[in-house]
């Protein structure tokens, strides 16, 4: 059975902009972020999508509710597309964290499959979810039905780790950008892979500003 999959971002959000982690924790969309989802949800306005489902986190909420109006089509909300839960960790930045929890955060940046955030959810146990509501929302569509998945970063990053077979110490490879797009068939036992954090929707030129995630890791990661 296949299944091409829109996988989608959310907008922007205060605690992005602040560089504080979110995971479960609920945020509202910037006056960007609703651009973001207004600009993502105009390009893919001419898709037929057989079912749309959110994650039930407040940011991807606001997100999905603007598609629903620009698409004149409701959505689905599930809990296991919800971010990871960051733990202990959640509301702070990239310094404290690195400051407050050193060895569980540089651990965790190596290999975020052995070591969970402190108090949080491994990436073993996000992907199972992740995949488990997917073969759902496989059993509940037609076949080579087209899908729009409206989630989170690091869900959309560990279910490309698992179909791409990245190592764990790379993951943080694949950059996932506010209001970005990541298509993905499944065809059976094979996956094709033809947009990985897509912007192109979002800027008339190329803005490096998507990439600032690079340098607070590049910043706070340790050698080894």
């Amino acid at each position: 059975m296949g299944m091409k999959l829109f996988l989608l971002r959310h907008g922007k959000t205060l605690w992005n902009l602040e560089g504080r982690y979110q995971g479960v924790s609920n945020t509202n969309l910037t006056k960007d972020g609703i651009q973001q989802a207004k600009l993502a949800a105009k390009y893919l306005s001419k898709v037929n999508f057989s079912g749309i489902y959110s994650s039930p986190l407040g940011r991807a909420i606001e997100t999905s509710e603007i598609f629903k109006k620009v698409l004149k089509k409701g959505y689905m909300i599930r809990e296991n597309l919800k971010e990871i839960d960051f733990g202990k960790w959640e509301g702070l930045k990239f310094d404290e964290i690195n400051e407050r929890y050193n060895s569980d955060y540089q651990n965790w940046l190596r290999d975020p499959y052995t070591y969970p955030p402190t108090d949080g959810e491994s990436f073993i146990s996000l992907t199972k979810r992740a995949l488990q509501e997917l073969k759902k929302i496989s059993e509940e569509n037609p076949d080579n039905s087209n899908i729009l998945i409206i989630s989170h970063g690091g869900l959309i990053v560990a279910l490309l780790v698992y179909w791409l077979r990245i190592p764990a110490e790379k993951w943080s490879s694949i950059i996932q950008s506010h209001g970005a797009l990541n298509i993905v068939y499944l065809d059976k036992s094979f996956t094709y892979i033809s947009q990985i954090n897509f912007t192109g929707h979002l800027y008339k030129y190329y803005n490096e500003n998507s990439d600032n995630v690079i340098k607070s890791y590049s910043k706070i990661r340790t050698k080894g």
